[in-house]
């Protein structure tokens, strides 16, 4: 089975007693490729004397002190040792490796927040908006049908004309009717008239 890059950087970034001894061959592999090498040994000792570090945060330590060893992938690498970092693609494996956060964790800036609010316009602001921008002319409101139509209908243009939706504040700035266009369907009209003074 073929291990994917997501998965060989989500080993190499899980501390170093909670993989298994393959996950552990795999992930050195992945680091320094096939083969030993004086680095590959060194950050094996040293992950064996700090077994809740990562590989990745050790093998950092290790390339920041310019060991020797370094894997350069060839051609011909297998497929789990394709993706092996060096020390050019280090900074781009190890943005795309996420973070763990821990409890009291001191931070140097907030990260961006990849939350954005989500902006739903209602049907009544788009006409608000619309009969503002043509001031006089009537714009489609709602379309209501079946039983209750007429009811709706008339309680909408209450809403707009009394501005108890906020888009249509302030109240008596716009004009509203519902009209049945069809049996059984209303369709409520406004248009803005501009505020009292």
């Amino acid at each position: 089975m073929e291990i994917t890059e997501t998965e060989l950087r989500e080993m190499a970034c899980t501390p170093w007693h909670d993989l298994t001894a393959g996950q552990q061959r795999v992930v050195l592999a992945h680091l320094y490729g096939h083969g030993k090498s004086t680095a590959r040994t060194g950050l094996r000792a040293a992950l064996s004397m700090n077994p809740t570090r990562t590989a990745m945060e050790l093998w950092e330590i290790q390339q920041a002190a310019g060991a020797d060893g370094v894997h350069q992938p060839d051609t011909d690498i297998q497929p789990a040792a394709a993706g092996a970092v060096t020390a050019d693609n280090a900074a781009t494996w190890a943005a795309a490796t996420p973070v763990r956060w821990e409890p009291g964790m001191l931070v140097e800036k907030l990260p961006e927040d990849l939350h954005h609010a989500r902006v739903a316009v209602s049907d009544a602001q788009k006409t608000a908006d619309a009969a503002r921008a043509h001031p006089g002319r009537w714009v489609v409101y709602g379309v209501s049908d079946g039983e209750h139509a007429r009811r709706i209908a008339l309680e909408k243009v209450r809403r707009v004309v009394r501005a108890k939706t906020s888009a249509f504040a302030p109240a008596a700035s716009f004009e509203a009717q519902a009209r049945e266009v069809e049996p059984g369907r209303y369709v409520v009209f406004c248009r803005y008239v501009g505020a009292e003074q």
